[in-house]
């Protein structure tokens, strides 16, 4: 009996569904921050990870997708260049929030949307592929 439970759990883990990777080739710029514009921030996703620009330095991370449309940033990292401007250490100021502040993403071809914690949009952006 021992050995049959044992059995039954070993190929229920064995079955579990991977995690989903669901955003893993696409590139994204921010739109709806007008105060970034030239430089706004962008999104890069691949294999568990994302990359870009916030508005002043490059940054990195873990992308952790799982169950339908969650997503979480972790393990961020960020370049510590001097930004002169004031409205490029406001973007990134702003996009750094917003990547820690992410808990779930809607998107298709043309735009990814953030969501937080109580499901309102904290940030948009359009496809640059």
């Amino acid at each position: 009996m021992r050995a049959l439970v044992l059995a039954l759990a070993l190929a229920a883990c064995a079955q579990a569904p991977a995690q989903q990777d669901y955003l893993t080739g696409t590139s994204w710029q921010r739109v709806d921050d007008e105060n970034a514009m030239p430089h706004p921030a962008t999104l890069a996703f691949e294999s568990g990870r994302a990359s870009g620009y916030t508005g002043c330095n490059r940054w990195s991370g873990d992308a952790v997708q799982s169950g339908g449309d969650e997503l979480r940033f972790e393990n961020v990292a960020v370049t510590e260049m001097a930004c002169v401007a004031e409205v490029q250490m406001a973007t990134e100021r702003d996009f750094l929030a917003v990547i820690n502040a992410t808990r779930r993403a809607h998107y298709d071809d043309r735009a990814l949307v953030l969501f937080d914690a109580q499901d309102n949009q904290i940030a948009r952006f359009e496809s640059t592929q």
